[in-house]
């Protein structure tokens, strides 16, 4: 005798279906949450890239004229014919250079890496969020040839000279005969130059009057996810969020040279705790080795 059929109608009851959506949801809700962490990650180590091609173009820089560059002028559109170019006045020696951008006579306001000046493309000097890369140099080393370093001995006892055409802030009477006495360490050119760095606590990171001198060179700051305080590529100043604290304001692109400059670990909290942006900061004396122009023997 033939079994009966289950009376089960078929298909899926409401129920069934129910539990499949609120499944399909949270899988796509994890989807999401994996796929923007993942872009978040990309952008991140986009900007950690662009950062290290800018110092490599920085010291390349150096290595050929002697000197750091000016900033660009970052409220120049992308198409402007200037845009990208190191905003610099050059009289030459022994009058120093001076910045000039955005027309402010030594000024570094608005400031942002001079991509074209590096033989960079604008996407090179460019965060992984699309924002340019905000630039401020110390100013004792954009004259030619201050950052020319191989006149200087490190077992020299001289104290740093007078910026000279060949031999920049070491003692041009450098020789075998009378070191040390006549020889410029690298500790005296760069007592008392460079840019001043601090945690948002106020920690001390660079000290230019620190013995031996900590100032950065330069500073090249990515404004991070936020953006506040950067330049688009438009020329526009990104507005400060309302988690932007005081202390990280400081890296914003449109201000004057600071006291001193912001460096810590991201914090996402709001008010003074936060802080998302990148920093490169680079001693004087890194830079001068990096591009072949550091201290030697004689």
């Amino acid at each position: 005798m033939a079994m009966p059929r289950s009376a089960r109608p078929e298909g899926f009851t409401l129920v069934e279906i129910a539990v499949v959506i609120v499944v399909l949801s949270l899988l796509l809700a994890m989807m999401a949450g994996i796929a923007t962490a993942m872009l978040g990650q990309q952008r991140r180590e986009a900007t950690r890239q662009r950062l290290a091609g800018v110092e490599t173009a920085l010291a390349l820089f150096v290595s050929q004229n002697q000197r750091l560059p000016c900033p660009a002028n970052g409220t120049l559109a992308g198409t402007d014919a200037n845009a990208g170019l190191e905003q610099i006045a050059t009289p030459g020696l022994p009058t120093a250079n001076t910045c000039t951008v955005a027309g402010v006579a030594n000024s570094q306001q608005h400031g942002v890496v001079p991509w074209r000046s590096l033989g960079l493309s604008e996407q090179d000097a460019t965060d992984g969020w699309g924002n340019r890369l905000t630039y401020r140099v110390s100013t004792d080393f954009i004259t030619a040839p201050s950052m020319n370093m191989t006149y200087c001995n490190p077992g020299g006892t001289a104290v740093a000279v007078t910026l000279a055409t060949l031999t920049g802030y070491c003692n041009p009477g450098c020789a075998a005969a009378t070191f040390p006495t006549s020889c410029t360490p690298p500790a005296s050119v760069t007592a008392g130059r460079g840019l001043s760095v601090q945690s948002l606590a106020g920690a001390v990171i660079m000290n230019p009057g620190a013995d031996p001198s900590t100032g950065a060179a330069f500073i090249v700051i990515s404004h991070g996810e936020g953006g506040a305080g950067a330049y688009s590529n438009a020329g526009t100043l990104q507005a400060s969020g309302p988690g932007m604290g005081t202390e990280e304001a400081r890296n914003a692109a449109n201000l004057a040279l600071q006291l001193y400059y912001v460096d810590d670990f991201p914090s996402y909290a709001e008010g003074n705790g936060h802080f998302d942006d990148f920093v490169l900061r680079p001693s004087i004396l890194t830079v001068a080795t990096k591009a072949q122009l550091g201290p030697r023997a004689h």
